[in-house]
């Protein structure tokens, strides 16, 4: 079997990446080691944040981009503001990055309101983008061979040979190639009460901890202090110390819900050394992976890129995370 491009990896970024190709006509296929929507990764789960709340005039530079293209995927992003709390001095940082794109905010005593905030509703956005790619779902990828002109790559139905190979296979990117990246198990704690006042924050307390509201339910969870873990070895058990952290901060800054959470979920953060993607191409293959556990957001743009990149098209914005690796060992 030979196609145009392959797609290694059927989460949010390689979806994405394959409703670029298919909006040009490529022939092409995602392949997902489980089926689409599993919870083994990182691209499962009902919401994640949206916000141009960076520091960064690059990210800022690509949520203002990305906003404009998830209204292809209807009911997906809902506008509704948010908070920072903060240091002043930070605050000060955000909004000074914020400025030149528009955002409205609104600074009060270390907390800052800005407009371009808000929730996208993720599970839906995974099944709008299922129904736009070709996908073929438990076809696990074993091993890569790169040839001058082609990527033989090696799966559980036999070889499938492609001009091109997109790799945002997520946690599991290691398996098949040298990335200087590492992998932690992280959650989110789930909490009821009345969320109708609420709008989705960032906490700055050393570490990030942040929530989203919806329907009565909010959900909160620290930024990037999970365990290192590999893709095949992490635990989906409850880390009771990091529950009871986000417990005491729902008991002490939530004093409306009820700090007794109904329920839990473990994600995988595949994580740079300075947060930074991983984009990059190397001959035929093209990596799409290492979003450090704040690329949901960005995924339309980013699969963009992966498609441009691929198809040796300039890519809508050159990210820094370009060229983030010199030399490539493909397994």
């Amino acid at each position: 079997m030979e196609v145009q491009v392959a797609v290694v990896g059927g989460g949010v970024m390689g979806l994405m990446t394959g409703c670029a190709l298919a909006r040009r006509g490529v022939d092409h296929v995602v392949l997902e080691r489980f089926a689409v929507g599993h919870d083994r990764g990182s691209s499962h789960g009902a919401t994640r944040i949206f916000r141009y709340l960076y520091d960064d005039p690059l990210y800022v530079a690509m949520a203002a981009r990305t906003e404009l293209m998830w209204r292809d995927f209807d009911g997906v992003l809902e506008m509704t503001g948010g908070v920072q709390i903060d240091e002043p001095s930070v605050l000060d940082r955000f909004r000074a990055a914020m400025e030149p794109w528009g955002v409205r905010t609104k600074l009060d005593a270390g907390k800052m309101w800005l407009d371009k905030m808000g929730v996208l509703s993720a599970s839906r956005a995974i099944q709008l983008a299922k129904e736009r790619v070709s996908v073929r779902e438990h076809m696990p990828v074993e091993s890569l061979e790169v040839r001058d002109d082609a990527v033989v790559i090696a799966t559980p139905d036999g070889p499938l040979r492609v001009k091109r190979c997109v790799l945002a296979a997520g946690a599991w990117i290691t398996n098949l190639v040298d990335l200087p990246v590492r992998v932690t198990r992280e959650q989110v704690l789930y909490f009821e009460g009345d969320t109708s006042a609420m709008l989705p924050w960032v906490h700055g307390l050393g570490h990030w901890i942040y929530g989203i509201p919806r329907d009565g339910v909010v959900k909160v969870a620290e930024h990037t202090t999970g365990a290192e873990t590999t893709a095949d070895s992490r635990s989906f058990d409850l880390d009771e110390a990091g529950a009871e952290r986000v417990c005491s901060y729902v008991r002490e800054f939530l004093p409306h819900l009820d700090p007794t959470p109904t329920g839990f979920e473990t994600c995988l953060y595949t994580n740079t050394a300075d947060a930074d993607f991983i984009l990059d191409a190397r001959g035929p293959v093209v990596v799409v992976s290492a979003c450090s556990g704040h690329g949901f957001k960005f995924a339309p743009l980013i699969g963009e890129i992966g498609a441009c990149l691929a198809l040796d098209e300039p890519p809508p914005l050159d990210p820094r995370a370009m060229s983030r690796f010199e030399s490539a060992r493909f397994r």
